[in-house]
């Protein structure tokens, strides 16, 4: 699902920019990096991960984002980074093609966030790392949600845990934030 203007507009401002950097920084310190891995974001908006990664850790990033728009501006500003216009449900890479894949608040915008999830698994390589932040939801507003919209992801920790265990990923970290309707939930996995 694409986003609305104004999301988009707040998702392409420097502040959070800034923010997902350092986010995505503190959870790279739970993955052993090495020079020329393969990195995919999935979901890369305004490219600021991808580019920052591609610089700092010498990384071969790929960037994916469903908005052709977002691609674009993605592929401003010269970056050692690949973007591409992609699905994040039918993603156009070969089984296990890459040592990392970040998805960074992307799956509560993807209605089949489990095909999602499925195709992150099959491009990820064995003893890979899936890097997930994203909302989830509790089981009465999952509920409510689900009978409400069609358009957005509605993910409970139940269900992700059952994805999670299905695939054999071993939980490296894991943290999860309260609120009154969702959570935040991250994670470092490998698979």
């Amino acid at each position: 699902m694409k986003l609305g203007r104004i999301e988009k507009w707040f998702m392409n401002t420097q502040k959070h920019a800034e923010h997902v950097v350092n986010r995505a920084q503190k959870l790279l310190e739970y993955v052993e990096l090495k020079e020329n891995q393969d990195f995919l974001e999935i979901g890369c908006g305004s490219g600021a991960v991808s580019k920052y990664i591609a610089e700092k850790y010498r990384l071969n990033v790929t960037g994916v984002d469903v908005d052709p728009e977002q691609i674009e501006f993605a592929k401003k500003n010269n970056s050692n980074a690949c973007f591409l216009e992609a699905d994040a449900t039918h993603l156009a890479f070969e089984d296990n093609s890459f040592d990392i894949v970040l998805s960074f608040g992307v799956m509560h915008h993807i209605y089949n966030w489990l095909a999602a999830m499925e195709e992150i698994k099959r491009v990820l390589r064995p003893k890979g790392y899936f890097i997930y932040m994203d909302l989830v939801y509790h089981e009465l507003t999952a509920k409510i949600g689900r009978a409400v919209s069609r358009n957005y992801g509605i993910t409970t920790m139940k269900d992700l845990n059952s994805f999670i265990e299905k695939s054999n990923f071993s939980i490296i970290h894991e943290s999860l934030s309260k609120s009154i309707l969702w959570n935040e939930y991250e994670a470092v996995y490998q698979k």
